[in-house]
């Protein structure tokens, strides 16, 4: 960064941290009235969309409390609101769902691979800025312990958007997110704001090494999932050379995919720095323990999700930041809503965004009871979230499962534990992403093995059933260690889930097998989602295999048979 870049990074993120830690601030102040928040927001929606569509349907207008709410206005799902919703994209017209002006479509596939529009309203804008600035204001405290005055880093989002036959635009919500903040983006992040358009078909990756590599100073990396940073760092090591000679020259590789028209703007603003191209080749050729420490020597602060089944994947960075690093796990979040934000470092723990919708919890013990209040839920107990959003939502099941691990006040903290279309079901076994993650957890502990990264499947095309699970690790495996593999995971899954050891006793179920993959399996899965379509900001880790053709994609690369599946 030359002088004016540094001058205009420290104000911008001491002003933006110093708008996050306020609005930390009033999150808790106002946790003791949280109840009364979110009913006055949920009286106020009433209110504002009585007139829509949906509105007059079910009697916004008649509507006086949250009980009244839960009485008239029943459950919905997407198909509920997608007539309304292909019409606003087609047409353009507004006011079916909701009052406030539709002025984005977050576009998600989810789990089930159709494609959904969820409408974004102008009014939904203060949350995703708020989210930003409490973002910054951690990036900065762990600056300001550090001494460091000033510093960039990397943005992993990109921005590319369409526009329907209707004229509104239309793309992932983080898009959404960074173009409500891209005023900020040149002062605190390394990628050019014309980079982050290039689309998805373009080759990222490349951008987003080169332009982290040149940036010596960098502090942050911000990611939607720490999978996508692992990914990014071993894309890296693999093609470090090309990189650094592009860094000496000063230029972006002609062999580099992009728009030529952006090509040629991100050219002009390049210079040649034969000096930190010979600083990376250096590190390179050394060990390449703590290599994120020693490509960046400022590097103090990790963004992305990396709780639960991402849990490997922020172990491995840990160790490449040689345990420098704090890490952040921001938001709770889908295309849906805000749900929940990280008030605090190095936490699974999530604060509940009362004043960013009203929220409805369905205890998964009972889900025939009373949908609960935000100040109802008992500690340690699972819920299903049900959403009413800003933009035209209302008691919207995302089938998103949580526990609630505390309390701020009245708000509950959160943890994800699991989504319920995700959950395995056969011969009365039901098994959660909590369950396998616990149980992978436990066997890491027990057999020593470390695992990169596993997934699971249901083998049903034999009775009695059993379970199938694929394991990438650090190290080779013996024939013999692999033959013992399964009987050990089948003990630690049935700590966490008693119906499995109890299924396996009496013979409805068969003994588990495992069975490792090539190192990189996984990531070349997600490169394959990506290259069906999939936008690399929404893949995720598979963790349960459903379809023959991910089977036969994981058979490919099984490194050690135990025997022929």
């Amino acid at each position: 960064m030359n002088f004016t870049e540094k001058i205009t990074n420290f104000i911008v993120m001491r002003a933006a941290a110093l708008y996050g830690g306020m609005q930390i601030k009033k999150y808790y102040s106002k946790a003791e009235n949280a109840d009364k928040v979110s009913e006055k927001l949920l009286m106020k929606l009433m209110k504002k969309n009585k007139n829509t569509e949906l509105g007059k349907k079910y009697n916004f207008a008649d509507i006086k409390n949250a009980e009244d709410y839960q009485k008239k206005v029943p459950f919905s799902v997407y198909e509920d609101y997608r007539e309304y919703i292909d019409e606003m994209a087609e047409t353009g017209r507004q006011k079916l769902i909701t009052a406030d002006k539709v002025e984005f479509f977050a576009k998600t596939s989810g789990t089930t691979g159709v494609m959904k529009r969820i409408p974004v309203v102008r009014n939904a804008k203060p949350a995703f800025i708020k989210n930003v600035a409490i973002f910054i204001y951690f990036i900065n405290r762990e600056m300001k312990k550090r001494g460091y005055l000033y510093g960039k880093g990397l943005n992993m989002v990109e921005i590319e958007s369409s526009v329907t036959k209707g004229g509104i635009p239309q793309g992932i919500i983080s898009a959404y997110t960074i173009e409500k903040n891209q005023f900020l983006m040149p002062a605190i992040t390394c990628i050019p704001n014309e980079a982050l358009k290039c689309g998805e078909e373009s080759d990222m990756k490349y951008i987003k090494a080169f332009y982290a590599l040149k940036e010596k100073d960098l502090t942050y990396f911000a990611a939607v999932f720490n999978s996508n940073i692992t990914d990014l760092i071993q894309y890296i090591i693999e093609n470090h050379d090309i990189l650094c000679d592009d860094i000496q020259n000063g230029k972006i590789s002609d062999k580099i995919d992009i728009p030529s028209d952006i090509k040629g703007k991100l050219n002009r603003k390049l210079h040649p720095d034969p000096e930190r191209a010979d600083e990376l080749r250096k590190v390179f050729k050394e060990n390449p323990e703590d290599l994120m420490k020693k490509i960046w020597p400022k590097l103090c602060f990790i963004m992305g999700i990396g709780s639960g089944e991402f849990s490997s994947f922020t172990g491995k960075l840990k160790k490449l930041c040689g345990n420098d690093a704090v890490f952040y796990n921001e938001t709770y979040s889908s295309s849906e809503a805000l749900i929940a934000g990280g008030m605090e470092t190095e936490t699974e723990d999530y604060f509940l965004l009362f004043d960013n919708g009203f929220f409805e919890f369905i205890p998964v013990e009972d889900e025939n009871s009373r949908p609960l209040m935000l100040y109802e839920l008992k500690i340690g107990e699972l819920y299903e979230i049900v959403i009413t959003n800003l933009s035209g939502l209302y008691r919207y099941r995302i089938k998103d499962v949580v526990r609630v691990t505390g309390y701020k006040g009245k708000v509950p903290l959160l943890r994800f534990a699991y989504r319920k279309n995700q959950v395995i079901n056969i011969t009365g076994v039901k098994l959660t992403a909590e369950h396998i993650t616990g149980a992978v957890k436990s066997f890491e502990e027990r057999t020593g093995i470390t695992v990169n990264d596993y997934c699971i499947y249901p083998d049903t095309d034999n009775i009695p059933w059993k379970i199938i699970m694929f394991i990438e690790t650090q190290s080779d495996i013996s024939p013999e260690t692999v033959e013992q593999l399964g009987n050990i995971f089948d003990e630690e899954l049935s700590k966490t889930n008693r119906e499995h050891e109890r299924m396996l006793k009496i013979g409805e179920t068969s003994p588990s097998a495992v069975y490792s993959v090539q190192e990189g399996t996984f990531r070349k899965y997600r490169e394959y989602k990506i290259s069906k379509g999939t936008s690399q900001n929404q893949v995720k880790s598979i963790r349960v295999i459903t379809t023959r053709e991910q089977l036969d994609f994981f058979k490919k690369y099984i490194r050690v048979l135990k025997k022929v599946i």
